[in-house]
């Protein structure tokens, strides 16, 4: 099978547009029976960057994965910080490849990049969650040396939708 090449860039202010296509891209995959999730996404990607500009943070990446000019995968890592000598950890917020282009080592170059960064901020390592039953994303932070640990995940979550005025 003939693969197209691929390469990853860290998103800076000039990918905005590049990472509203691909939420997008990545909420009508996740949501094929709700088109206005995915319609919705670019006005959201927007709405969330001008709430907050996490393409020129020190603390948060992006890192996006094309195929030619065709943004088609993503990992969004934030910092965070320890009060010892370890520094702190990134955190792996989301990683997604969209699924025409899912098995070409794209989601592993988007984690080694993450490692790289890591290495390049003196941090002690990445911290990620996923769920126990996702085989596939279980076994691809395995394959390339995460180790699983037994935690519990607790989430206090607002009812509201966005910021409140």
């Amino acid at each position: 099978m003939n693969t197209p090449s691929f390469r990853i860039e860290l998103a800076n202010p000039s990918h905005l547009e590049d990472l509203a296509n691909l939420v997008q891209l990545i909420e009508a995959e996740d949501h094929p029976d709700e088109p206005a999730v995915a319609a919705n996404a670019p006005a959201g990607v927007r709405e969330s960057h001008a709430h907050y500009d996490w393409l020129t943070s020190d603390c948060i990446w992006i890192l996006l994965a094309y195929v030619g000019d065709r943004p088609v995968g993503m990992a969004l890592y934030t910092r965070i910080p320890k009060l010892d000598a370890r520094l702190g950890f990134l955190y792996l917020d989301e990683l997604h490849v969209t699924e025409p282009c899912r098995r070409r080592g794209i989601a592993k170059a988007l984690l080694e990049r993450g490692f790289k960064l890591a290495g390049e901020l003196g941090l002690a390592g990445i911290r990620l969650l996923t769920r126990p039953n996702n085989a596939p994303a279980r076994a691809l932070y395995e394959s390339v040396g995460f180790k699983g640990q037994e935690s519990m995940l607790y989430l206090f979550q607002f009812e509201h939708s966005g910021p409140q005025t």
